[in-house]
């Protein structure tokens, strides 16, 4: 049978069919493919703002060129949705059915891989800039990786679709990605930490964090394997996420407010109406300043803590309202200068480290002066 013969004989066998086809189902399919491809665009848009909205509290929402992307392949996904149905109300011959409905198979896989294909771009750069993970990557290999494993699993399911076998090539591709994933083990380990350390807000960007048992320094950019601290001695360090997963890091950049903590000490001289007079001058400060955290749990003490070889010890222990460091100074200063304005107010003095010395006479000193 020839090529020309083949084909008249399909034209005749579509020709047999259309006659015996009910023409009230014929015209319904049509209509119900006209309707949609008519309204595609809408119902596209309707579906990728609806998911906008679902995904903008995790990520911000979807950048634009994301959203057109997304409504197009949305859109040819309606039509071959409707054209499915149209197949059903039809009932196309065995011969053709299979045929058609490969094809259009065909169609929404290429247009749902030509879509992820398209979004590999932004959402590998939504990653690579994402505030919420705090993880900044080089985006440019990542997203040629994307887009190759599109292709290639795209190509696969297409020649699954037309029952080619693939299952030596897939073979192949297995050890290849068996042998990937060993060798990136530790990227990907690392990568994992650092999510892991953001998601649970360890530390961000900015933050002045210490590495208990290390050292301290400010959180400039975290990566895809490490995390970049600059000591104060603006030497950068870069270490592994794994590490920073495992370690007791201290965040000071999260302090809610800074303690101000004083022991002060009067001389043993100093009466006990003369320590009741400062420990109320001392009250008066703490609660009238408006310097330290007056609210309800905030520790507030202002108290004989003890005595000692040479002095009465008072603490005056509370909290500032803020963590600014600024703040804190001006707050300490402030203190300072109003206990030695009670000191002197009160004639309280202050004690200071001390140490007497008591000399005493030997015996042959005693017997040579007895002896002049």
């Amino acid at each position: 049978m020839t090529d020309d013969n083949t084909w008249n004989g399909i034209i005749s066998r579509l020709e047999t069919w259309f006659s015996f086809a009910d023409r009230e189902d014929v015209i319904l399919a049509t209509l119900v493919v006209l309707a949609v491809f008519s309204v595609r665009k809408a119902l596209a848009g309707m579906v990728i703002s609806g998911l906008n909205k679902m995904i903008s509290g995790l990520t911000g929402g979807l950048p634009e060129n994301a959203r057109i992307d997304l409504k197009n392949t949305v859109s040819i996904l309606l039509v071959v949705g409707a054209a499915y149905v149209a197949i059903e109300l039809v009932s196309l011959p065995d011969f053709a059915d299979g045929f058609v409905r490969r094809v259009l198979a065909s169609i929404a896989l290429i247009a749902v891989f030509s879509g992820w294909y398209n979004l590999c771009g932004p959402m590998v750069s939504l990653l690579g800039g994402s505030k919420r993970l705090g993880i900044k990557i080089e985006t440019t290999w990542m997203k040629s990786a994307a887009r190759f494993g599109v292709i290639l699993f795209g190509i696969a399911a297409l020649l699954k679709i037309w029952h080619v076998d693939i299952s030596g090539a897939m073979t192949g591709v297995g050890v290849l990605g068996a042998g990937v994933a060993i060798a990136a083990q530790d990227l990907i380990r690392n990568l994992v930490a650092g999510m892991n350390n953001q998601s649970e807000k360890r530390f961000a960007a900015g933050d002045v964090i210490e590495i208990e048992g290390n050292f301290i320094g400010v959180v400039e950019q975290v990566d895809l394997r490490s995390t970049i601290l600059r000591g104060f001695d603006q030497i950068p360090r870069y270490i592994p996420n794994s590490d920073l997963s495992n370690a007791v890091v201290l965040n000071y950049s999260q302090l809610r407010n800074r303690r101000v903590k004083r022991s002060i000490g009067f001389v043993l001289s100093c009466s006990a109406e003369q320590i009741r007079d400062v420990l109320a001058a001392l009250k008066d400060h703490l609660q009238s300043s408006g310097d330290f955290d007056l609210s309800d749990g905030a520790p507030q003490y202002v108290n004989v803590e003890g005595l000692s070889n040479s002095a009465i010890s008072i603490m005056f222990y509370a909290r500032t309202l803020n963590a600014d460091y600024q703040n804190y100074l001006d707050i300490d200063e402030r203190l300072t200068l109003k206990i030695l304005e009670i000191s002197r107010q009160f004639g309280a003095t202050l004690a200071y480290p001390t140490q007497t010395v008591e000399l005493k006479n030997s015996p042959d000193q005693d017997l040579l002066r007895g002896s002049n």
